[in-house]
């Protein structure tokens, strides 16, 4: 029952957000989500953003129970959980907020910038974040933002690089994969973080967000859901499936 209920109410959140998988790096759970969720899993906790507020939820003991919220104030709109802090991407910035206490996650820093969409993925002491001009946040930049957040209290942007549309995103090691929105996919070489290399752009689709680990990519795009397989050590990128979806003619 308790299970249940937890999908059916992650279900709900991502119809609501329209935004993306799911998000989890914790003890009691496994697996790994794309950029643009809403909702993370960190030990026996769930963490769902709205637009205003971060919702907490006890998932433990055979339990659903909500156990806080923290008004953020408004744009939020994408959630990463990694190594006992959340990252919040949000139209005017990211938020890190630490999770030593699990119930009652507390504010550490807002990293600012324009107003921009603004998924956020997390590896190791790198925080990688796309900004976009997208329809809700038209006055924003088009760049990929690589920010060393070793300090949580004071993150130091290492690189912006100018980009087409991005949107969603995922990393793997040296490897970078980028949805580009109409203008297609791409993979980047990032093991010098200050000239990354690109290494792959596909154009034949339309990408929303990606989830890469062990040597598969999953993405999602407008027409469909797409599956890679790549190599971590020399970059390559080959398709092995995809689902298309077709949208009825109105």
């Amino acid at each position: 029952m308790r299970l249940t209920r937890i999908i059916l109410y992650l279900f709900g959140c991502a119809l609501l957000a329209c935004d993306g998988e799911s998000s989890a790096e914790n003890g009691g759970f496994s697996g790994q989500g794309g950029s643009m969720t809403r909702f993370a899993l960190y030990e026996q906790h769930l963490y769902v953003v709205d637009r205003l507020n971060l919702n907490i939820f006890n998932i433990g003991n055979d339990t659903f129970e909500k156990v806080g919220q923290i008004n953020i104030g408004g744009g939020l709109e994408t959630i990463f959980a990694s190594n006992g802090y959340l990252y919040l991407g949000a139209m005017d910035g990211m938020y890190i907020y630490s999770l030593a206490e699990r119930s009652q996650p507390s504010f550490l820093f807002r990293y600012q910038h324009i107003v921009s969409c603004d998924p956020v993925f997390v590896q190791g002491n790198r925080a990688f974040v796309t900004l976009s001009n997208g329809i809700s946040c038209n006055r924003g930049a088009n760049a990929l933002e690589i920010i060393d957040i070793s300090d949580p209290y004071a993150p130091v942007l290492v690189e912006n690089y100018p980009m087409l549309s991005p949107r969603g995103l995922s990393v793997d090691g040296n490897l970078l994969f980028l949805c580009e929105g109409i203008h297609g996919f791409k993979v980047y070489d990032i093991s010098n973080e200050k000239q990354i290399r690109l290494i792959t752009h596909l154009t034949t689709f339309h990408s929303y967000d990606v989830i890469a680990r062990d040597g598969i990519a999953v993405i999602t795009g407008e027409n469909g859901i797409f599956q890679f397989a790549y190599d971590i050590v020399t970059g390559s990128f080959e398709p092995l499936s995809s689902i298309p979806v077709h949208r009825p003619e109105l």
